[in-house]
């Protein structure tokens, strides 16, 4: 991976920037690019001085409420 050379988009930090739930798009970025090795991916992503951003994402979710259903 160390070869490839991207000129101002990266697409591995552009699609975990874009991402909301960061977890599972770190685990889904280190198979398809590492192999499934995600110390491989932490250390690009602290090469390339990656810093994610705070969200309140889950502070915001809205608890879903039950569907009406009416009777004809």
């Amino acid at each position: 991976m160390n070869n490839l050379i991207y000129f101002k988009k990266d697409p591995i930090l552009i699609e975990l920037s874009s991402s909301i739930d960061k977890d599972s798009t770190k685990k889904m970025l280190a198979f398809k690019f590492f192999n499934g090795d995600q110390k491989l991916l932490e250390n690009y992503l602290k090469e390339n001085s990656y810093e994610p951003l705070k969200n309140s994402y889950d502070k915001d979710l809205i608890e879903p409420k039950s569907q009406l259903e009416f009777s004809f």
